[in-house]
């Protein structure tokens, strides 16, 4: 096959840019040139070492200029790239699970793996893949230049597991050129943009969107490890500033908890004398945007110049490389309230300006199609419905995945009949697309859907810290449950969580469950995992009346 696009400035690296690693305290730069140089020095690593052309060869190494230069080594090698997610101080067992579960399915023969993570990653393999070998990367690194005829396959992502166990994800070369060429056209992307990212490097909105994107087209990359952003967001927001860094970024992506912890963590004061003017592009993907938030976000960064039109919502999922639908850059997101009693697949929805937030949702447009790529809201016949009403989005096009390397369970989000089903529940208007929550998250009372987003968002604004809260909602026993699990917060907060789940969810049994801080099962990117927290609660027996004695659960 002909050179990937994606690859190309391998052959043309720009001298004048890079990629840098920040942190509170220090930074460090490598020039482009520089990480051509690691990457087919790394590719010729892997064919000395003996790795087949068209392996799935795992990649375990910080976030940093030496993960881009890997990453992109593996590929010039003609293998298949896997970025596992590091292990963190509270990742604990999680954290071995997803490398034992990833080389597993992927039957990788060889794993890449920085000096800082050899020793964790020696261990795990121990128990679970003696024969796989371990391939330090700096060694890697130290060969002669040499490349291979790319593979058809690019990579292998992993779904978050939010809604299910991780599944993986093949996708081709010609599938990231399509998404990658999409998402830089919808930025309006330019040689003299720069990016900045906090995201995670393993997960498809860090790995897509903050480092392919820009590296594939030769731009600047500022990136910081999620810990430093969590610990001093204003470190970050300091690369977007005019009068502190001699580059700014001028693009970047989060999901909505970054604009949450900006609004918590950062006050004006902290940014006296800041310019902003010159940030584009703020992508808002990944869950739902309470348009709250958008209003307390704005109100922060525009008198720092920031515009409203910056923030730019969007929609994807990995089964799509990563991009799906956007808010067309420089455009202001639309919003519209529509009533709770429309939700439910095959209904129209109705639009309406001043009730509660009990009889109406407030819904955020992820704007419309990426090029390349025909969404549709489908019905549960898989027929398109007409605009305006609730039902499945549908996706095809030039970006979707070959497939899965293994069956999901029932009810997933599936690739079939050359379209990908998506589980998430949105309706259209004007060609915009309006994204509710999944189908799996969600369950029906009096004829209506109750979503677990919304109501997460209601918590939010009854002044919850949502990073600790998560809704799950189901049936057991003939009954439609509510639960809001409550991660190291006080009995106030419990109180105002029935109130919540009192005024949002009538027809439902309603629970509260306090639980101590780390109870709640996440992704690696930060997601609750709702299926595994409901399984859970109904192993505990809080659906039958009888309260789980550690997790302090309180029910009305």
């Amino acid at each position: 096959m002909s050179r990937p696009h994606t690859l190309s400035w391998l052959d043309a690296p720009r001298d004048d840019t890079g990629v840098e690693m920040f942190d509170e305290t220090s930074h460090v730069y490598r020039p482009y040139p520089e990480l051509a140089d690691a990457a087919t020095r790394i590719s010729g690593g892997l064919v000395a070492a003996g790795v087949p052309r068209g392996a799935v060869v795992p990649l375990l190494c910080s976030t940093g200029p030496d993960l881009v230069a890997a990453f992109y080594g593996v590929q010039a090698a003609g293998c298949v790239v896997s970025v596992l997610a590091p292990p963190t101080r509270m990742s604990g067992e999680a954290a071995r699970a997803h490398v034992r579960s990833v080389v597993g399915a992927v039957g990788a023969d060889a794993v890449v793996v920085d000096a800082a993570h050899h020793d964790f990653a020696a261990d795990v393999l121990a128990e679970a893949a003696p024969h796989t070998r371990l391939l330090l990367l700096e060694e890697l690194a130290e060969a002669g230049p040499g490349r291979r005829d790319p593979a058809e396959q690019a990579l292998v992502q992993f779904t978050s597991g939010s809604s299910g166990r991780p599944r993986g994800v093949r996708i081709s070369h010609a599938a990231l050129d399509a998404n990658t060429a999409a998402i830089r056209a919808w930025e309006r992307a330019g040689r003299d943009d720069s990016w900045c990212s906090w995201l995670p490097m393993h997960h498809d909105m860090g790995l897509i969107g903050c480092l392919v994107v820009p590296v594939s087209g030769n731009n600047r990359l500022a990136v910081c490890r999620p810990e430093t952003f969590l610990r001093h967001p204003l470190s970050y927001l300091a690369r977007f500033d005019a009068n502190r860094v001699e580059r700014p970024a001028t693009i970047t992506a989060t999901p909505a908890f970054g604009l949450q912890r900006i609004v918590d963590r950062v006050g004006h004061g902290d940014l006296e004398g800041a310019d902003l003017s010159g940030v584009r592009a703020v992508i808002v993907g990944a869950e739902r945007i309470d348009p709250a938030l958008v209003t307390r976000f704005t109100a922060l960064l525009r008198p720092h110049g920031l515009a409203p039109h910056t923030l730019t919502p969007a929609y994807g999922l990995a089964e799509s490389t990563l991009a799906v639908t956007g808010v067309p850059v420089e455009e202001v997101p639309r919003a519209v309230r529509v009533r709770r009693d429309d939700l439910r697949v095959g209904a129209r929805v109705s639009l309406a300006d001043g009730d509660t937030d009990r009889e109406t949702v407030q819904v955020t447009s992820c704007g419309r199609a990426l090029d390349g790529l025909t969404v549709a809201v489908v019905d549960e016949d898989g027929e398109p419905l007409p605009e305006g009403h609730v039902g499945e989005l549908a996706v095809a096009g030039t970006s979707l995945a070959d497939g899965y390397l293994a069956d999901g369970p029932a009810g997933s989000t599936a690739l079939t009949g050359g379209r990908l089903l998506t589980r998430d529940v949105a309706f259209a208007l004007a060609g915009e697309f309006y994204v509710l929550g999944r189908l799996g998250d969600s369950v029906k009372v009096h004829a209506r859907s109750l979503f677990a987003e919304d109501v997460e968002l209601m918590l939010g604004r009854a002044g919850l810290n949502l990073s600790r809260v998560c809704v799950v909602l189901g049936e057991a026993d003939g009954r439609a449950h509510a639960v809001a699990v409550l991660e190291g917060l006080d009995e106030r907060a419990a109180e105002l969580a029935e109130d919540v789940l009192a005024s949002a969810c009538p027809g439902t049994r309603r629970h509260v469950a306090r639980v101590p801080r780390g109870a709640i099962p996440r992704t690696s990117s930060g997601k609750s995992r709702r299926r595994q927290l409901w399984q859970r609660l109904s192993q505990e027996q809080v659906f039958d009346g009888a309260p789980a004695a550690t997790a302090g659960t309180s029910r009305t």
